[in-house]
């Protein structure tokens, strides 16, 4: 079959994102005019030579340098290699040092000029990489449409998703892979409803490749009678952490925390958090507390009545065996929190309210936080061996059954 229409209907799509984005004429001439700037370089720097390949079983491809520093799928890593499989890791960089190192290889056949620098780039990595599987996790990355389009043998595309989809981000229209590893239906709900998208793929339910398995649910450890209310806050980033919004949250929470005296306020800080302003008032209040750097979420929450939380994925985290939470502040319910009964609080005296709901009935908040993580999280138990299931199977040779998503 001809691949040049379904090259041309790529390259449609690209263009189209930025109809889409009301960039107006202007915008798109100068959408065109970098993507033939970028063509051209890919032909002046492409490589001449023969490039000596290298074998695997798996590619992974790191989206960034800062994702692959942060070395969130090392545990991934070490459960692929476990089961003797041969992993590559390639780290994709800026278009500056793709041009630096040459890593353009001549199409295997013709492309439409704009779409030029991203099929050598593809051929690039094909001819580097002889694999049987390569896993990507770049949302909004077509490479993997003109790696099918040129592979000869292997080479099937699995994704990896590492978020709920979501209208926060425009990236999630393009899903062109083999396999899409979504979290649960909710996701594939959100994609299959999407209009505009691009590409076919079979999705299967399986990770997050960020959760640890556990054969058994955390072990609660309940809150006796008359005892304290012992509570986890969620600390952000260093860009939200000095926020107004941030620390209007903080101001509710101490506001509550004054009134209720046998009270504790735990605190995870961000890994890259400065952990204010709880660090300080911490010196000076005994009822705040900060939680050991090393601490794992999906290993303390259970020790917790409740958590208190912004937007963020981490809610997943606390979900997942049932601990109660109250989403704080204002926005899109991007995750369907309010179809739950999940309690939100917009104030601080909303958030009063909701502390004295969720402890009259415990049991139910833990009920609703379950069905939420359900909705969203399809393998609660093994995540990781989920993925790692796929990967192999498909590594072998194997088809994967799943669910047909297209465009």
């Amino acid at each position: 079959m001809d691949p040049y229409p379904r090259l041309l209907a790529l390259q449609d799509f690209v263009i189209g994102k930025s109809r889409r984005r009301d960039r107006g004429v202007a915008g798109r001439l100068k959408l065109r005019a970098r993507l033939f700037l970028k063509a051209l370089l890919s032909v002046v720097f492409q490589r001449r030579r023969a490039i000596e390949a290298v074998d695997c079983d798996v590619l992974l491809v790191h989206p960034s340098r800062k994702s692959f520093r942060l070395g969130r799928k090392q545990a991934l890593l070490a459960a692929l290699r476990g089961r003797g499989l041969v992993v590559e890791e390639f780290v994709e960089e800026g278009d500056f040092d793709l041009v630096r190192s040459k890593q353009f290889v001549a199409p295997a056949s013709g492309v439409p000029t704009l779409l030029r620098w991203d099929a050598a780039h593809a051929a690039y990595l094909l001819s580097r990489y002889r694999a049987k599987v390569i896993i990507t996790e770049r949302n909004g990355w077509i490479i993997p449409s003109l790696i099918k389009l040129q592979r000869k043998t292997g080479a099937r595309i699995v994704h990896l998703a590492h978020s709920i989809p979501s209208d926060e981000s425009s990236r999630y229209d393009y899903f062109d892979y083999d396999y899409y590893l979504l979290f649960g239906k909710s996701s594939l709900e959100y994609l299959s409803a999407l209009g505009g998208a691009f590409g076919e793929c079979i999705v299967k339910f399986a990770g997050p490749y960020f959760f640890a398995d556990r054969e058994d649910p955390l072990p609660a450890n309940a809150r006796k009678e008359g005892e304290g209310v012992k509570c986890l806050f969620l600390g952000s980033g260093p860009d939200y952490e000095v926020s107004e919004l941030y620390r209007d949250y903080c101001g509710w929470i101490t506001t509550w925390l004054s009134a209720q005296p046998a009270a504790e306020l735990w605190v995870k800080v961000h890994p890259r958090g400065s952990g204010e302003p709880w660090r300080s008032q911490a010196v000076s209040n005994s009822g705040i507390r900060i939680l050991p750097p090393d601490s794992v979420l999906d290993e303390c929450v259970g020790d917790f009545d409740f958590v208190l939380s912004g937007y963020t994925n981490a809610v997943l985290d606390v979900s997942r065996f049932g601990t109660p939470f109250i989403l704080l502040g204002e926005g899109a319910d991007h995750f369907s929190i309010e179809r739950f009964g999940i309690p939100r609080a917009r104030s601080g005296m909303e958030l009063a309210d909701c502390i004295d709901v969720l402890l009259a009935d415990v049991w139910r908040a833990s009920e609703a936080a379950s069905e939420f993580f359900d909705f969203h999280v399809q393998e609660k138990y093994l995540p990781l061996t989920s993925i790692v299931n796929v990967i192999e199977e498909l590594a072998a040779g194997s088809e994967v059954k799943g669910l047909p998503l297209s465009s």
